[in-house]
């Protein structure tokens, strides 16, 4: 018994040492999560949730929100490299990681700079680069190249990475469709779904309850589902085959786009050079039907028509 409990000790150091101590709590939780135990998801899943308002709470009551007991929550505030609760709440406290922009405006002892907003920004492309996982990247890749019909659904702020997503995917491949189409009902769109399509879902806080039961319905018919996220998505995690997760602090009043815009271009590119010659078919055929709708040549004159 002495000697699993010091390899359970020696484990949880192992953690810590391995952590990056000026790391936020929602970079932690992201690099252990697949490796943690269900109750440790659970308790991981209620500390992204009360993010906004985590000093109002003790560990006590965060263990009981979670159904874990208050040992195994010790151990996960540990494992995620904090001596203890408070030594978490501090950190929260101290990075302002999370919050409304109300909140960040409210509380904001000096005006924007521009240049922390860059270095910010600069600092989740880092993050980004070191934490994605390269399976995980590559399964994405193989899901989206596959699929014989791509969807893309996204709210609130996630509804134009869904936008932008879409005109990236629509030239490497047919039937790519931004959820909800015009003048119909979500109902309309997810009855559709069979096995052999894909449902891409940009789901960055906040998420609306709506996303999750969406995705269970897409999840149901067989598709496969690619989550774009942040680290506090935990429950909608849960429905998607495939969860690529986006660092996403912002420097002051809003969350930050940078990374999750970077990951769709490099998917866009990604899928087409897996699509090889049939992408490559694809895109001559908008060149010459952009040279048919658009005939203007650079200077701004309308270009001959030929023939």
């Amino acid at each position: 018994m002495e000697k699993m409990k010091n390899k359970a000790t020696a484990a949880e150091m192992g953690d810590r040492t391995e952590m990056s101590s000026g790391a936020t709590v929602d970079a932690r939780i992201a690099a252990l999560f697949d490796d943690l135990t269900e109750s440790e998801k659970r308790l991981a899943e209620v500390v992204l949730e009360t993010a906004n308002d985590l000093s109002a709470f003790t560990a006590g009551e965060l263990a009981a929100r979670a159904e874990v007991s208050a040992a195994t929550a010790a151990r996960f505030f540990r494992r995620l490299g904090y001596e203890s609760y408070g030594d978490l709440r501090r950190s929260v406290r101290a990075a302002r990681t999370w919050g409304s922009p109300l909140y960040e405006l409210s509380t904001a002892g000096r005006p924007a700079d521009f240049a922390r907003h860059i270095a910010q920004d600069v600092e989740n492309l880092r993050r980004l680069a070191s934490e994605l996982s390269s399976p995980a990247l590559d399964d994405a890749v193989e899901m989206l190249a596959a699929a014989k019909r791509l969807s893309l659904i996204g709210f609130r702020n996630s509804a134009a990475l869904a936008s932008y997503a879409r005109g990236l995917f629509a030239h490497m491949k047919p039937d790519v469709r931004l959820l909800p189409l015009a003048g119909q009902t979500l109902a309309e769109d997810v009855v559709g779904f069979c096995p052999e399509d894909a449902l891409v879902v940009f789901g960055f806080r906040r998420r609306p309850p709506v996303l999750r039961d969406i995705m269970a319905a897409v999840r149901e018919s067989g598709a496969r589902i690619l989550l774009v996220t942040d680290a506090s998505a935990a429950r909608t995690a849960h429905l998607a085959h495939v969860t690529l997760r986006c660092p996403n602090q912002g420097s002051s009043l809003f969350d930050s786009y940078v990374a999750p815009m970077s990951l769709i271009n490099h998917l866009a590119s990604a899928v087409g050079a897996a699509l090889g010659e049939v992408a490559e078919t694809r895109l001559a055929r908008i060149e010459d039907m952009h040279r048919r709708l658009e005939p203007f040549s650079p200077n701004g004159r309308r270009a001959p028509r030929v023939g």
